[in-house]
């Protein structure tokens, strides 16, 4: 969007609030600072700072933000739960728009569906329709909001299962657009907004006030298995695990973690835990679920830990909540084929890493068949690793070897995962996330229904 700042008064900044049911601050308000602060949940801090930050209460509100953002020349960015490892929705220009405070959940047992405001977090959708007996593949943390992980495709609990990836759990948004119109969209009515929606991420050029979502029954017996390897035979055990092709209802993570011993220099220092989560009718289903893994592993390959742990959506959010244990973070990632490609790329970087408790994981997806929506991403193993440190001081050092590892990784890439990509380095990278038709697509789209860039894009070539 063209700047048009010569045309804001101080007339202009102090009216503006007064439209809203929530409220706004400028960036000469002494407020900004701490609500700039509060924004984002991770630890690091931006510094970047929009000229405004809306806190939203109401639809009305997200449309007179939009008009106001509009007439003035001040790009939006929309903000959900503000759970983004890059902070993406802090820009150095324009608006913010959190609609964090959107909150409303509204369930239909009988229909399994529910409807969620941007606000929801995963946690709260989970609750709510557990008392009905129904689930939903939200994210891996408790307070990852709904929002921004469904709008970029997410990777949920038993994905694999419930949809493939989670958006494709949405069967309708209601929507603002750029011209501050208030449209729902489903696959009969402005199908175009929802197949943007399904995976778009953070580009968006809509603001989405309300999800309609497709819901799944509450497994009856929910049960994990964990397992310890040598780093040193990681290759020999994904292969297995490609071999096996684990039923769909049976979530495979694994976690290179440190290892303290005598053998560890021999190891890269690290070992790897594996984990299995079966989401199963009965304590026999879960079982065999889990068998039609650790039976296909060769005797000696791995090291039980626990097996047949109960478990349910509260555990697996504080298992995910349990692996960021620092106050930084940065997150980089790409999909492969290529996975023992990958792991010896991993090695190679290990020796240099500098937080022991920077955390690389690795999730199953097997092949994949999407249905047409934005989200088109390929590759049968998600590698994602999660930086992590204490101290400002650390912040270059802990970028730039992340930025070393996904600059070598991407040479075995089949594409990235929008959600967890490093957009502070690489927004110029975004079309890796989408198939080249689909991304296509998405530009055209955006210019149809954003020809003077009324939402920001998600390059972050502004910061």
């Amino acid at each position: 969007m063209q700047s048009h700042y010569q045309t804001l008064s101080a007339d202009d900044f102090r009216i503006f609030p007064r439209s809203l049911d929530g409220k706004a601050r400028s960036r000469h308000h002494p407020e900004y600072a701490g609500w700039h602060r509060d924004l984002s949940w991770n630890g690091r801090g931006f510094d970047r700072y929009p000229e405004y930050i809306v806190r939203a209460e109401s639809i009305a509100d997200v449309v007179h933000t939009i008009d106001f953002a509009r007439r003035h020349g001040l790009p939006v960015s929309v903000r959900g739960s503000g759970h983004s490892y890059a902070g993406c929705f802090l820009r150095t220009t324009g608006i913010v728009l959190d609609l964090s405070a959107l909150r409303d959940i509204q369930i239909d047992p009988a229909r399994r569906s529910a409807q969620v405001q941007p606000g929801v977090s995963s946690r709260q959708l989970s609750a709510a329709l557990a008392r009905h007996g129904l689930a939903f593949p939200t994210g891996h943390g408790g307070d990852v909001g709904l929002s921004g992980f469904l709008l970029g495709g997410g990777l949920g609990i038993n994905f694999r299962a419930w949809g493939g990836m989670s958006t494709f759990n949405v069967r309708a948004i209601d929507v603002v657009t750029a011209q501050g119109e208030v449209l729902h969209a489903d696959a009969q009515e402005n199908p175009e907004l929802l197949w943007a929606a399904r995976g778009g991420g953070p580009g968006l050029f809509f603001a989405v006030t309300r999800f309609h979502l497709d819901c799944w029954p509450l497994p009856g017996c929910i049960t994990g298995d964990s397992y310890l390897a040598k780093f040193s035979r990681l290759p020999q055990l994904l292969a297995q695990i490609e071999q096996a092709q684990p039923d769909p209802s049976l979530q495979v993570m694994l976690a290179v973690v440190p290892r303290a011993d005598d053998g560890a220099a021999e190891e890269c220092g690290r070992q790897v835990m594996l984990n299995t989560i079966a989401f199963a009718d009965s304590p026999a289903h879960a079982q065999a679920l889990h068998a039609s893994l650790a039976q296909r592993l060769p005797p000696g390959l791995v090291d039980v830990i626990e097996r047949d742990q109960p478990s349910d959506f509260e555990s697996i959010y504080r298992q995910g909540d349990a692996m960021l244990v620092s106050r930084r973070y940065r997150t980089d990632n790409v999909l492969t084929d290529r996975i023992e490609d990958a792991v010896a790329i991993l090695a190679s970087h290990l020796p240099t890493q500098p937080s022991p408790a920077t955390l690389p994981l690795l999730i199953w997806r097997g092949a994949s068949s999407w249905p047409d929506a934005a989200y088109s991403a390929e590759g049968r193993w998600f590698f994602s690793t999660y930086a992590q440190w204490n101290d400002a001081a650390d912040d270059e050092v802990n970028r730039g070897w992340l930025k070393a590892l996904y600059d070598e990784l991407s040479t075995v890439a089949s594409g990235s995962y929008i959600n967890e990509v490093d957009l502070e380095e690489r927004s110029g990278s975004a079309h890796r996330c989408y198939s080249a038709e689909n991304w296509v697509r998405l530009r055209a789209l955006r210019k149809q229904y954003d020809p003077h860039g009324v939402f920001h894009e998600v390059s972050m070539g502004d910061r």
